[in-house]
């Protein structure tokens, strides 16, 4: 199972904000209803704010234009390539980090073009069972675009598809709405990324009912080595009771310059989503929330990297506390009713 907690919160907020109950934001909606939308999204950035949350610019992009992932990538021709270099797009860029990711990333930079749009893939790093890339999407006629389409397919690596679920952002990199820029992030439990591996990102389709069907593949290879060895790793090793009578282990905090993450491990099936909250000596205020998740272990990340929201890694005490939520059986709509489980605890970082 995948989830994304602010995201999966979120799309439920703007969606009541849209139509009635149960209906959703159309593929090409009209621009009545993207100016509801908006609405909804501003209004929702306004009430982060106020509360004096952090917690909402992750989940806005991750919910924008289709909740569930990726969209296209961009460019053709030197003439583009050049636009994205001055724009100042890089993968970094597209994850809202500050991050300088050079000794870790691979540069791809090819381009497929098909039933006229053309997608580029730009870069790729690999980490902790998860490949990140930027890629953008483009017209082949270089006109602009009305609407977002997300590209629908799937990543192999060494020949063998991904099923670990994927998420992602994305947003046009002009005011004329010509090059759709895109991060996204495959997950791939249980896959060890260190050293090379093969990867293949493979479209079909973009958009999704009554979408552009094509054929959009990139082959690459890339390595994780360096930036998984150069992940620092403080040992939490505590164990926590849930309400349902499930054990959850919080097994340490891991730091590198892509994410910060907590993996736990689960006694069995859980119907709570968890989240810990977090303080560094240094004040600052950050929330892990679930990223992946099965019957018997998960990981939650810090949330608040994309704002460059981090916890200091360079020493000092962090206080964290482990709060949970129970999962919605009905109407899929998450409480904001989360309970504190156990007492916070301090680790030295």
């Amino acid at each position: 199972m995948s989830m994304n907690r602010e995201a999966y919160k979120l799309a439920n907020e703007i969606k009541t904000e849209l139509k009635a109950p149960g209906d959703y934001l159309s593929e090409c909606p009209s621009d009545v209803e993207m100016k509801r939308y908006k609405n909804a999204v501003l209004s929702e950035i306004k009430k982060e704010k106020h509360t004096g949350k952090n917690t909402f610019r992750r989940a806005s992009v991750a919910a924008c234009a289709a909740l569930m992932l990726i969209a296209g990538t961009v460019a053709f021709g030197d003439e583009v390539h050049a636009a994205i270099k001055q724009i100042g797009w890089n993968i970094s860029s597209a994850l809202g980090i500050s991050e300088d990711l050079d000794d870790y990333k691979e540069i791809v930079n090819t381009s497929v073009t098909d039933k006229g749009y053309v997608i580029t893939l730009q870069e790729a790093v690999v980490s902790e069972e998860k490949l990140v890339v930027n890629y953008t999407l483009q017209r082949e006629d270089g006109q602009p675009m009305e609407n977002y389409l997300t590209p629908d397919g799937g990543l192999y690596i060494n020949g063998k598809r991904m099923t670990g679920g994927a998420g992602g952002s994305s947003g046009f990199l002009d005011e004329e709405q010509k090059i759709l820029g895109i991060v996204a992030e495959y997950e791939a439990p249980g896959v060890d990324l260190s050293g090379e591996n093969e990867f293949r990102l493979a479209f079909n389709q973009l958009g999704f009912e009554d979408g552009v069907k094509g054929k959009w593949e990139f082959a690459f290879t890339a390595d994780g080595t360096d930036l998984i060895a150069d992940t620092k790793r403080t040992e939490i090793g505590k164990a926590f009771e849930l309400p349902d009578g499930v054990t959850v282990t919080l097994k340490e905090l891991a730091v590198n310059d892509l994410e910060q993450r907590i993996p736990y491990d689960l006694s069995g099936p859980t119907s709570y989503i968890l989240m810990v909250r977090a303080e560094d000596a240094l004040g600052n205020q950050v929330e892990f929330g679930v990223r992946t998740q099965d019957t018997k272990s998960g990981y939650m990340q810090n949330e608040e990297v994309i704002d460059d929201g981090r916890l200091d890694a360079n020493g000092g005490t962090v206080t964290m506390t482990l709060y949970v939520v129970e999962l919605p059986e009905e109407d899929g709509q998450i409480s904001d009713d989360y309970v504190q489980i156990g007492e916070p605890f301090e680790l030295e970082i």
